[in-house]
């Protein structure tokens, strides 16, 4: 190992016992949990890193932007200001966004979000900052739309009706787009609306 690359590494050791533990100040009302924004990541990462002569540099090398939905890769790259010598590693970054304007899809925020997404996921991972958001954590109850969830579902597969006619139907009756936007007692009210429409007859193909 050369004493630049060696010289970094110590400085982002430094940086690693110099941070503190995530805070949590966004707030998810929808779904009532906590979790980190993007400035409880970012900006004491980059103000310990400026203390001890590091830049942080995030770029976006791939992505895909789909109707409602992005995923990128973003690479982080640490850098010594002294030395140039740099480290980067890279993360994934997935999001989507089902708003409407002017009566339409539009889902423009959804590449953003993924980007901001990998961004905080690549400064937690290089710096190992721990946080409570762990995909692997078992959840301590079963949300309580989930059985609402699951009776939508049979409405939906007996009137034989598709992805977008769902949407099509949500937009209609409450202005959302997806099932996941539903409040409880608007879920109730969607499921209601399902049972009223006759189950559709088949008719046989005649021979």
């Amino acid at each position: 190992m050369s004493d630049n690359k060696a010289a970094l590494f110590q400085k982002i050791l430094a940086v690693q016992k110099a941070l503190e533990p995530l805070e949590k100040s966004g707030k998810n009302t929808f779904q009532n949990y906590k979790y980190t924004t993007a400035g409880d990541v970012l900006l004491p990462a980059q103000a310990a890193c400026n203390e001890h002569g590091l830049v942080i540099i995030a770029d976006v090398i791939e992505s895909k932007i789909e109707p409602g939905k992005a995923s990128c890769i973003v690479q982080l790259t640490v850098i010594d200001t002294e030395t140039g010598e740099s480290h980067s590693i890279t993360a994934p970054g997935y999001a989507e966004d089902f708003s409407w304007k002017e009566g339409r899809p539009t889902g423009d925020k959804a590449i953003y979000k993924a980007t901001t997404g990998a961004t905080k996921y690549a400064v937690r991972s290089f710096f190992l900052l721990p946080s409570e958001d762990d995909p692997e954590k078992v959840p301590k109850s079963v949300p309580q739309n989930l059985n609402l969830l699951k009776a939508s579902d049979a409405e939906l597969k007996r009137l034989g009706w598709g992805n977008e006619k769902g949407k099509l139907f949500l937009q209609e009756k409450f202005g959302k787009y997806s099932r996941s936007q539903l409040t409880e007692i608007e879920l109730q009210q969607f499921i209601a609306h399902l049972k009223a429409l006759p189950t559709p007859v088949v008719q046989n193909a005649q021979s």
